[in-house]
């Protein structure tokens, strides 16, 4: 847009944002927490494990209320009771058997006390503590990251490999901020590194692949690059997600104007390609996971990364055998 600055423009874009999220129905009040089961890697060296992956009911994410994150949404709801909250999470993890691997998450950031208030904070971990996790997972922002919140985990779960996974899309600023609306500065992410490496924690970077306004090419290398940058800023896992057209939110709103779409399986594969590449190269350990590369049509999902009909069980297949062995030969 001419005659307009980067800030200006990205302020026009929130607005816009969250005036298309204003009529989200709101979640109800009966779902509380649900409960995913599926094998995943864990470990040095990594082995299969079954992965105990629970989502529980809040307000919603401050950030996304904010107008935030122009590719998500994760609802919205009324304020909630943290011990009735507190109450439903700890029946559902009552089969969860020791030393598994569990991960916990809100509707957004799980380290945000405006979004899971302390008192439900204290009671998830203490939870989660009771089953003696070998891995315990969770993602949040790095706002919201701080010396008194990571010593907390540290002694709750004393044990327990801890691994954070920050939204970091983009390690492109400019990208970051315009295309996904999202202004978490460069050096929030570097320090929420040097204070997880300090108490021992690991560091998941959720990257994207087919920004808003991004050119199928220029979307191709600005996952390939931030893949590259988070590598350096010393992130331990680099997780790409293809970006999906969700109803409200303003990428969801773009592909039902024809301006915007997801990108295809085969760009996902070919960005995989390219990192396992570099990373050999480099002598690094394999380092990169997958997700919401199949995620289902249903509620908000109005469309997703994808193939045509020939080649979509083909790439799904190696997809999925990729997440337990992320090699360049599962891609050949």
């Amino acid at each position: 847009m001419q005659g307009i600055t980067d800030r200006q423009l990205r302020t026009r874009l929130t607005a816009i944002n969250k005036s298309i999220r204003a009529d989200r129905p709101s979640f109800g009040t009966t779902e509380n927490v649900v409960l995913r089961r599926y094998p995943t890697l864990a470990g040095n060296p990594p082995r299969v494990v079954e992965l105990y992956q629970f989502w529980f009911r809040t307000r919603g994410c401050t950030f996304d209320r904010a107008g935030q994150c122009s590719m998500c949404n994760y609802g919205v709801g009324p304020d909630i009771d943290p011990r009735y909250i507190a109450r439903a999470l700890r029946w559902r993890m009552a089969a969860v058997p020791d030393n598994a691997f569990i991960y916990v998450s809100p509707s957004g950031s799980l380290l945000d006390p405006r979004e899971v208030p302390r008192e439900l904070l204290h009671a998830v971990l203490a939870e989660v503590a009771e089953h003696k996790p070998l891995v315990f997972s969770f993602e949040t922002r790095p706002e919201v990251c701080t010396p008194e919140i990571f010593a907390e985990l540290r002694s709750v779960l004393p044990g327990t490999k801890i691994h954070i996974g920050l939204g970091v899309e983009s390690w492109t600023p400019a990208i970051r901020t315009i295309c996904h609306l999202k202004p978490s500065p460069q050096s929030a992410y570097e320090r929420t590194v040097r204070l997880a490496r300090e108490y021992g924690f690991s560091l998941i970077a959720n990257l994207t692949l087919g920004g808003l306004g991004l050119t199928d090419a220029a979307a191709y290398a600005d996952t390939i690059a931030s893949v590259r940058g988070t590598r350096m800023a010393g992130f331990g896992t680099q997780m790409v997600f293809p970006l999906s057209a969700k109803a409200g939110s303003l990428a969801g709103w773009a592909h039902s104007q024809g301006l915007w779409r997801p990108p295809t399986l085969w760009m996902l594969i070919r960005v995989l390609a390219d990192c396992l590449a570099e990373g050999k190269a480099a002598g690094r350990e394999p380092d990169l996971d997958i997700s919401w590369y199949n995620p289902n049509l249903e509620g908000v999902l109005d469309a997703r990364p994808d193939g045509c009909a020939t080649c979509r069980p083909m790439l799904i297949e190696v997809l999925e055998r990729f997440r337990l062995e992320p090699a360049a030969v599962t891609l050949r």
